[in-house]
């Protein structure tokens, strides 16, 4: 009987946790950096209201953010991130923005991006 129990209240709990995420979505992005205040600049850009996880990984280039796209849109998180200086596969930062990153943080601005 007790484990039955279990059984039940641990299928109950798995069911909840799959309902409060069930919102979210994961997307993968370039977002073009090269060192750790790179990392920190662009996670904290990503990291707003609706935003449950961000990261950045230096060697890849690649953000992985997990969001809930009812309160925030991944084409705002791209925007977000070009606003602090670093563009995506989607968004170019604005020049200015660019030139006043710390000098280890220029990193090599791609030819042709997406969007403005």
């Amino acid at each position: 009987m007790k484990a039955l129990f279990f059984s039940i209240l641990t299928i109950a709990a798995f069911s909840l946790s799959f309902k409060i995420d069930s919102g979210n979505v994961t997307e993968k992005f370039k977002v073009y950096g090269n060192c750790s205040m790179c990392k920190e600049r662009i996670e904290k850009a990503l990291m707003v209201k609706g935003v449950k996880y961000a990261y950045w990984d230096e060697k890849s280039e690649e953000a992985t953010v997990k969001f809930n796209p009812e309160v925030v849109t991944l084409d705002q998180l791209h925007k977000n991130v070009a606003a602090v200086g670093h563009d995506t596969d989607l968004v170019k930062a604005d020049d200015k923005v660019y030139e006043n990153l710390h000098s280890c943080c220029k990193y090599k601005r791609p030819a042709k991006i997406g969007s403005n």
